[in-house]
């Protein structure tokens, strides 16, 4: 512990003194440093030493900011070490193989705070307890629960909360097409607002971009069943199980509806008309920071496979960027097209922030978790970093990024966004407009859905281990390339899914989610 400020007329001989129980003071967390005898009589026994400052380690996802993070830090380091006594640093994982990344992570036990949502099995750690129950912790954290005003019960798995879940709003978009505008107009093409017009846009594109396929990530055929079938049936569990918007309660395979006929069909034509990548199934699990990279230089006219934060969050400033005098648009394929309902809290539909069950220090790791979402100072600094260097907020409040370098813009802390806690952010262009128009709209539509007939529910499949590692084995070798249009004979593959589905106990797994789904209406 450093004295600053000595007073002038203190003698050398008790200046020397201090320094020397300033110096002993500092290495007292150090087993190996030097220490004299305790002596109780002595004044450097009645000292009492400094707490040791715990430094946690944690992912998160995206590209490290160029600029900001010595200042991040500092500012960061002041405030933890004065409030909870602890140093957070971060691992920033490059979205594309963040599944294989995350699970390496986890396996060596060597973070402290993780991230994690449906697109890294979060569920399937948690329940093989990967992570610590905060359960216990909670009453350690009273600010945070009264954050979330009761939710934090329903991401509960097995009667347990194995992570603090990202905050939503109503509203906000979902996953959708970004597509340059100004070629849209320059083509001739009708405004983008149906599958057809989809289509329209994306013949034109490879005529005009002819050496670039214009799907490069297999999560295409997922956006085209919500196109063709997300009108008429909701998802139970994704890849998995749907249920008619009429009987919501009611577990139908989705392999078993015309709808996902009509999905494959259209794929295959994509597929054979070369607007899909014939290397697709070779992508990594997420293709979009590729299409990020095109879209800059002008090889690339739209993202078929993103979320509209995201799009808004990572996008749009380096397209501007890079390309200032381009329009861009956006089609939300689930807002007008899916029944919206308010945002539904649960474990396997939400982005969430964990402490590994190696921790040695969970009560500090949840108390940081407890900062970031309810002091504004921690949330601002956490979710847009400093001032100057990775954002600027001009005189009405609004986040801005004028004359911020595109590789400076610091990734939010990923599972912290919390539509409570957000700053407004001034977009550039027209996208400020269509951003405050999906706001609106999507709180509008889910006012009017009410709550998610699915809010509170959690499938267990603690029983079902053998038959989720079959059905995994099946998405992977049958569906997913009929899915993506690999196929001469649409009628025969899919008889070979059904086949392999049954095989690998599909039928067990939907009697069972069914029975859970009985019982959670019977509960309700």
């Amino acid at each position: 512990m450093k004295r600053k400020n000595l007073r002038k007329t203190m003698s050398i001989s008790l200046m020397s003194l201090m320094l020397g129980l300033s110096t002993a003071c500092s290495n007292s967390g150090n087993n190996n440093a030097g220490s004299a005898p305790a002596n109780s009589g002595s004044p450097a026994a009645a000292t009492e030493a400094p707490k040791e400052v715990v430094e946690l380690k944690a992912i998160t996802m995206g590209n490290e900011p160029k600029s900001g993070l010595d200042n991040f830090y500092k500012q960061l380091d002041e405030m933890t070490i004065k409030d909870l006594g602890i140093k957070i640093r971060f691992d920033y994982i490059p979205w594309g193989d963040e599944k294989n990344q995350i699970s390496r992570a986890i396996a060596a036990k060597e973070y402290d705070i993780y991230v994690g949502g449906v697109w890294s099995d979060f569920t399937n750690f948690a329940t093989k307890n990967a992570f610590a129950d905060l359960t216990p912790l909670l009453n350690e954290v009273p600010d945070l629960v009264e954050h979330y005003k009761g939710a934090l019960d329903r991401v509960k798995l097995d009667g347990k909360v194995f992570g603090i879940p990202q905050f939503n709003k109503p509203g906000g978009g979902s996953d959708g097409m970004l597509y340059r505008e100004d070629l849209r107009k320059e083509w001739g093409l009708p405004e983008i607002n149906s599958l057809g017009a989809v289509e329209q846009y994306l013949y034109k594109a490879k005529e005009v971009y002819s050496s670039t396929p214009m799907l490069n990530d297999k999560r295409f055929g997922n956006n085209l069943w919500t196109l063709i079938g997300g009108s008429k049936y909701l998802t139970v569990i994704p890849d998995y199980a749907v249920a008619s918007v009429d009987d919501p309660y009611k577990v139908i395979s989705m392999y078993d509806t015309p709808e996902y006929k009509l999905a494959v069909e259209k794929a295959k034509k994509w597929y054979d008309d070369g607007i899909v990548d014939h290397d697709v199934l070779a992508a990594q699990g997420n293709a979009t920071g590729e299409t990020l990279e095109l879209m800059k230089v002008d090889q690339k006219p739209l993202e078929f496979n993103n979320h509209f934060g995201a799009v808004s969050g990572n996008y749009i400033n380096p397209l501007k960027e890079a390309l200032p005098d381009t329009e861009y648009g956006w089609y939300d394929f689930y807002l007008n097209n899916v029944p919206s309902f308010l945002p539904k809290m649960s474990a396997g539909s939400l982005t969430m922030i964990s402490i590994g069950a190696n921790s040695k220090y969970p009560e500090q790791a949840l108390k940081l978790i407890e900062k970031a979402h309810t002091d504004q100072t921690y949330y601002n600094l956490l979710s847009y970093g400093v001032v100057g260097e990775n954002y600027n907020v001009d005189s009405a409040g609004f986040i801005n990024y004028e004359g911020i370098p595109s590789e400076n813009i610091k990734p939010s802390w990923t599972g912290l966004a919390d539509g409570y806690m957000n700053l407004q952010v001034n977009y550039p262009g027209e996208w400020k407009a269509i951003y405050d128009n999906i706001q609106a709209e999507g709180s509008k539509a889910a006012e009017a859905g009410g709550t998610d007939p699915y809010e509170g529910f959690s499938f267990d499949t603690s029983s079902l281990a053998t038959e989720l590692s079959n059905l995994e084995t099946v998405k992977t070798q049958y569906i997913q390339p009929l899915s993506v249009g690999m196929t001469n004979d649409i009628d025969a593959d899919l008889a070979t899914v059904q086949k392999q589905l049954k095989s690998a106990g599909y039928d067990t797994y939907l009697a069972e989610l069914q029975k859970q789904l009985d019982a959670f209406v019977a509960a309700k």
